[in-house]
This record gives C-alpha cells, sequence and structure tokens, in this order.
C-alpha cells in the first residue's frame, strides 16, 4: 500500500542539455536557453505553486539545486 509523501511516489523531471562536440546538429543555444529557463527562480516559483488553485496543493516540487535527499520536500 502506498500513501501519500512516500518516497516511492517520486517522479523526478531532469533537463540535460545534450553535448554539442558529440552531437553537433543540437540546437545547444536552444538547450542552454531551456535549461536556464527551467531552473530560474521565477519558473520554480510557478512549478511550486501550479495546480494549488484548482486543486488545493501544487501538483509539483520545484527541486533545482537540491540535494537528492532533500527531492520532493
Amino acid at each position: 500500500i502506498l500513501a501519500e509523501g512516500d518516497a516511492i511516489l517520486l517522479n523526478i523531471y531532469h533537463v540535460i542539455e545534450v553535448n554539442p562536440a558529440k552531437w553537433p546538429k543540437v540546437n545547444a543555444a536552444g538547450g542552454k536557453a531551456f535549461a536556464d529557463f527551467m531552473v530560474a527562480r521565477e519558473t520554480q516559483e510557478v512549478i511550486k505553486t501550479f495546480g494549488t488553485d484548482k486543486f488545493g496543493s501544487p501538483l509539483f516540487f520545484p527541486d533545482a539545486g537540491k540535494k537528492v535527499e532533500d527531492m520532493g520536500k
């Protein structure tokens, strides 16, 4: 039985920039811009509050810059 807050329910999303030296056709500038956007303070604040109005609590936890043991908190 799984319960709310159980670590097994944690579904972490990542943003990873592709190495342009290995994949020369990649849009490295676009990838960096997207990664920078996702970890920006403003975006993390939107993630922190997303779903609160409709569901009463956020649907996601902003984890950019956190240690693994602190994720989901």
